[in-house]
């Protein structure tokens, strides 16, 4: 059993790391885009999972999980890209966009490895399995990090759309991020959050089937 729960934490590490290094990257290669050279001096814009870690989301709250298996339900996070809105050339546009890049590419690239899946299915059970999970964990992520809530990329597409100043937005990240553990331990958010996941697998799989054939 032990063994058996190892692969599957294994699996889904490694397919958090790489979906994790496709949301930041997303980030800092939008803000290099429009204007913003403090990702690409920072080595941010690159897909080098080495360069978007957190030691401590990355690395510390997943071994956590896994060698305590909490109850409790926790968050596993990348390194934050470091963007001044003020070097866009478009700033609220900019910054709007560098926001939605992470999960936008998320949810893209949950529909690219699931297609890969359902391509290969019939002659690569094992894989296509592989390519299930994959996008079931970019489709979460994509989906969460929609959130309106800080310090996620959805509040601060808000901030932005609303004119909140950053420091008032940075104070109520802070404890945001603590409301936020709250938040997705509640039933009530598992339960929605469960189901606008299916909703969204659900018709990728059928958009992947009408493709295919």
């Amino acid at each position: 059993m032990e063994v058996r729960r190892l692969q599957i934490f294994l699996i889904g590490y490694l397919w958090f790391l790489l979906a994790m290094t496709v949301h930041e990257w997303g980030h800092a290669w939008v803000a290099s885009r429009f204007g913003d050279d403090t990702p690409r001096l920072e080595g941010r814009v690159t897909l080098n999972p080495l360069a978007h870690i957190s030691f401590l989301g990355s690395v510390v709250i997943p071994l956590v999980v896994f060698l305590f298996h909490p109850k409790v339900a926790v968050l596993g996070w990348g390194r934050p890209v470091m963007v001044d809105s003020n070097n866009f050339k478009h700033k609220k546009l900019g910054d709007i966009l560098c926001s939605l890049s992470g999960p936008f590419l998320n949810l893209a690239f949950g529909l690219i490895v699931l297609l890969l899946g359902l391509a290969i299915e019939n002659n690569h059970r094992y894989f296509a399995r592989l390519c299930c999970v994959g996008a079931e964990v970019n489709v979460a992520l994509g989906l969460f990090s929609l959130i309106p809530f800080p310090p996620l990329d959805g509040a601060h597409v808000w901030k932005v759309i609303m004119g909140i100043g950053e420091e008032a937005f940075a104070a109520f990240s802070g404890m945001g991020s603590f409301l936020l553990i709250i938040l997705i331990n509640l039933p009530i958010f598992v339960h929605y959050f469960s189901e606008a996941n299916h909703f969204l697998l659900n018709y990728y799989w059928r958009f992947c089937k009408f493709l295919l054939g």
